[in-house]
């Protein structure tokens, strides 16, 4: 019996459930006749109700078709329209073997060029005049050359650079030149006898580089102010008549 009274209440429990959903839904959802008459109007006014599916359906797809068209927009505004690209030119075996055939008359070129400096220098060491240019120059001989030559230079340091191969090209044989007889000119005092000798072999170099290496010039810019030390030299003059000492380099 309790089985049965359990039974029986379960049934009129589900029941009002579903008696409550389909009055709501019926609360809901218009009367038919209410949707007949709504028809009726709209036929009669040259319109007809599309069904809702239909309509969710060509809606969704205009907007999808907004959206379509936007992000292109947005995409194109990003990035704009680019011309095609132009393709390198195949390089050709021919083109290849070239530049392996210039790169060795170049360097060979160079090598050739690096002896004839060499053999410059030795000739310019043989040469007579150049006796103050040969060796580097030592506190004994000149107590404040390093005082006032901060890049000292000289024929033998340049020849054991020719024979380490420290040179790459002419210009920096050139520049080493250059400051050797830069450095003798700003230390040395006017009339000296090592400005003569500088003039002598400067110009013995000049005539070889045109010889021997017909494409590279030599130009140096030769100082005409005398140095610091050379002026306080020449106020001691005024106070003592005895002749200023002669400096080696």
């Amino acid at each position: 019996l309790l089985n049965l009274d359990i039974l029986n209440l379960t049934d009129r429990w589900t029941d009002r459930r579903t008696d409550r959903r389909t009055d709501a839904f019926t609360a809901f959802r218009k009367p038919r006749w209410e949707e007949e008459e709504e028809e009726e109007d709209y036929e009669v006014a040259g319109l007809k109700l599309r069904p809702r599916r239909a309509a969710r359906g060509k809606q969704s797809a205009a907007m999808y078709s907004l959206r379509q068209g936007r992000h292109q927009r947005k995409k194109q505004s990003l990035h704009p329209a680019r011309g095609p690209r132009q393709r390198a030119a195949p390089v050709n075996g021919t083109d290849i073997d070239e530049l392996v055939l210039q790169t060795k008359k170049m360097a060979r070129r160079q090598n050739l060029e690096l002896q004839k400096c060499e053999e410059i220098l030795s000739k310019l060491i043989k040469y007579r005049f150049s006796w103050p240019f040969r060796e580097p120059v030592t506190t004994e001989e000149a107590e404040d050359y390093f005082e006032v030559i901060s890049s000292p230079m000289d024929f033998q340091t340049m020849q054991s650079k020719c024979s380490c191969g420290n040179y790459r090209s002419v210009q920096e044989f050139l520049s080493d030149m250059k400051q050797v007889f830069s450095n003798a000119e700003r230390y040395n005092q006017n009339g000296s006898h090592v400005l003569s000798c500088l003039e002598k072999t400067e110009q013995c170099l000049i005539d070889m580089v045109h010889k021997h290496l017909p494409g590279h010039t030599y130009a140096r810019r030769k100082r005409k102010k005398l140095s610091a030390r050379c002026q306080g030299l020449e106020e001691q003059e005024g106070d003592s008549e005895s002749e200023p000492t002669e400096h080696s380099r």
